[in-house]
């Protein structure tokens, strides 16, 4: 008796240490490596994080993650972005540039921004006032609300006023969310932001579509994925983990959009109608498009937003913030 019930004992050791030492070596108790995120509030652009989160992609790449930063909008994240808060950053493409340039200018160049994928294409839209407003040219002498200056949707706006010719009066918001509000109490005649808000207006206070962000420019770079410069050069082994999960969370969106969906409303609160609508607008994807990040380059130095580029010095730029990994 005593000798089986050693000898049980002995097997039971070697089970449970080659279970441990499988574990060990699947990277099961690796030390996971913790990392900063700054995402947009309200922004469903971003669902690729909340996909990650949800599949358990950060886990498999044994990477760990801070509660995710939000912000009411690009420029406010990039701000902290540059002082050294995130290491990385979903945010629109004109922000992440106009924060590097500037900063460069300034001889800050320890936290620089360094997009390294795409998060998605398009997914912005002028939502107006029926009443008011039918057609482009009744855009003129409107007022409409914008996420803020020097967002992608203040840029697409003022890109695509100059080219026809309309007088529009901005109203920002302090705070993505408040656009609905202003719409429905008649602060404005309509505003452009990021999906979901224009759908939360079209669903739930019968605004409109005047113009999608791609009526405005076809196939825009909107959001992209940032890292620190500094955190690049430091752990570029954790930069490819990021980018693998984030890509992952992208294939997932395209390859399950019902699933996608319904991790949209659980993360929003917002209704299936609001998410189904949102979704009709915006391209996931992870390859970025340096042409139209040229093109809102070359919008912000002759709009004057940036100030330290001349138009030759777009395509070095370009090189040295664009890194596809």
């Amino acid at each position: 008796m005593k000798r089986s019930y050693v000898l049980a004992i002995v097997i039971l050791i070697v089970i449970v240490g080659g279970t441990i030492g499988g574990l060990y070596a699947t990277g099961y108790f690796t030390p996971k490596e913790k990392i900063r995120i700054g995402v947009l509030t309200g922004d469903l652009h971003h669902l690729a994080l909340y996909v990650a989160i949800n599949q358990g992609y950060f886990q498999q790449y044994g990477l760990e993650i801070d509660t995710p930063k939000t912000y009411n909008n690009g420029p406010s994240l990039m701000l902290d972005f540059l002082s050294g808060g995130l290491d990385f950053a979903y945010v629109g493409v004109p922000p992440a540039m106009t924060a590097r340039a500037n900063a460069m200018a300034s001889g800050n160049v320890t936290n620089l921004p360094v997009a390294i994928s795409s998060v998605n294409l398009e997914g912005s839209a002028i939502v107006v006032n029926p009443d008011r407003i039918q057609t482009v040219s009744d855009l003129n002498g409107s007022t409409i609300g914008t996420p803020g200056a020097g967002t992608i949707q203040d840029i697409l706006l003022t890109i695509y006023a100059q080219q026809n010719n309309l007088t529009i009066v901005k109203h920002e918001a302090t705070g993505v969310g408040n656009l609905p509000l202003y719409y429905y109490q008649g602060i404005i005649d309509g505003f452009i932001a990021w999906e979901p808000t224009p759908a939360i207006a079209v669903i739930n206070y019968n605004a409109t579509v005047l113009l999608t962000s791609h009526d405005l420019f076809p196939d825009h770079q909107c959001c992209v994925l940032v890292v620190n410069q500094n955190f690049l050069s430091q752990h570029p082994d954790i930069v490819q983990k990021m980018v693998a999960v984030h890509e992952a969370a992208t294939d997932f969106i395209n390859a399950h959009p019902t699933e996608a969906a319904q991790i949209a409303v659980n993360v929003t609160g917002l209704s299936n109608a609001v998410i189904t609508t949102a979704f009709q607008t915006i391209i996931y994807n992870s390859t970025i498009n340096r042409a139209s990040c040229e093109t809102f380059l070359r919008a912000l130095i002759d709009l004057q937003r940036i100030t330290s580029l001349n138009q030759s010095q777009v395509d070095s730029f370009l090189d040295a913030f664009i890194r596809q990994q």
